[in-house]
């Protein structure tokens, strides 16, 4: 059954004054029809290459930079700045190479996490390379699998896949929503809806009660970065039910010119997005800490799940003004996940990573 919104807004009487008499002029109902929230996120006219392009940009690059933090082949420095920039058609998904879009151009903080990259890279060219405390290289994370990490056993893959989920992918949806809210017409606020829809990456006929993560790599409904989390780490907090039905409430207010349960939509959309990165947070700053047999006694397989976290807890710089998470609570978990891996983990009883638990489940809920 679709659902109906109705709305009716009053319009404001003006006072005409004059030195003969005062008129006051008629108070007239501004009527918005009943619209239907479909199901699925087929409006005719929705448009979101450029995000969705982006999303399977960020899937080539970490699927890249993950064959050199494994210890399988050294990195090219050359081929990891071309997927960067989108330049000399370095993705195997030949739509991508002329799309007309990058990663550089819109991520924030790219600097930053450029750097993250070319450390990957040459850290990827001594292979042999051991890490430990205060020494960048490879740990195990199995018996038989190994990542690459820095002197802090900060991994540097997982950096850059979590890190870019948030300084291009989320940080990217929530400027757009933002810009719905002032665009002048109904075509650029459907224009900047369906871009952010685009860097959630799910299927238009999404079903949250489906785990689409058990669907093969490349096929085309299967969810990517934040999608798949719906799931993963969203799965407890119904992540993927209410951001989905945000979205597809909130495209048919713009069409329907109903302001006030587009601006209530997306923000839901904004405080169930950033509860979801709090949950994959606290996920990983908890397992660690639990003696999970899981992560076993390999020291990669802890400092995965930290590297993580890291990632995560970036995220929460682009936080919108109306996010629980205050500064000074923002301050403390980056002091914390900054702290060496080896300091963290060798702490009897883990107080810094539960004192982030504690900051991550008090302020939102979890």
């Amino acid at each position: 059954m679709k659902n109906k919104y109705f709305k009716h807004s009053a319009l404001v009487a003006l006072a005409v004054l004059s030195l003969a008499s005062c008129k006051k002029d008629k108070v007239e109902d501004e009527v918005i029809a009943p619209y239907d929230v479909p199901k699925t996120y087929n409006f005719t006219d929705a448009k979101y290459a450029s995000s969705t392009a982006r999303v399977k940009m960020w899937a080539e690059l970490t699927g890249y930079t993950t064959t050199g933090s494994s210890g399988a082949v050294s990195l090219d420095a050359t081929k990891a700045n071309n997927l960067w920039n989108n330049s000399n058609n370095p993705f195997t998904d030949a739509t991508l190479n002329t799309s007309g879009v990058n990663i550089a151009g819109k991520i924030t903080d790219g600097t930053t996490f450029k750097a993250i990259v070319d450390n990957l890279v040459t850290a990827s060219q001594s292979l042999a390379a051991v890490g430990s405390d205060g020494t960048a290289g490879y740990v195990n994370r199995t018996a038989t699998t190994k990542v690459a990490v820095d002197g802090k056993g900060f991994e540097y893959q997982q950096g850059i896949a979590k890190g870019l989920m948030g300084s291009l992918l989320l940080k990217q949806a929530i400027d757009l929503l933002a810009n719905v809210k002032t665009d002048a017409t109904i075509e650029l606020q459907k224009q900047h809806f369906d871009e952010a829809f685009g860097y959630l990456n799910v299927p238009v006929d999404y079903d949250p009660t489906v785990d689409y993560t058990k669907l093969a790599t490349g096929d085309p409904k299967k969810p990517l970065a934040w999608g798949g989390y719906l799931w993963e780490r969203g799965k407890g907090i119904k992540a993927g039910e209410v951001i989905f039905n945000a979205f597809l409430t909130g495209r048919a207010a713009i069409g329907a010119k109903d302001v006030k349960v587009r601006d209530a939509q997306i923000q839901i959309i904004l405080d169930k997005w950033e509860q979801l990165a709090a949950a994959a947070a606290l996920e990983y700053v908890t397992s660690p800490t639990t003696g999970d047999v899981g992560l076993g006694v390999w020291p990669g397989a802890k400092f995965h799940a930290l590297s993580e976290a890291w990632g995560f807890i970036s995220t929460f710089k682009y936080r919108p003004a109306t996010s629980k998470l205050t500064a000074a609570n923002y301050t403390k978990l980056n002091e914390i996940i900054n702290t060496s891996f080896y300091t963290l983990l060798n702490a009897p009883g883990y107080p810094k990573l539960v004192e982030a638990q504690g900051i991550l489940k008090a302020t939102y809920g979890l």
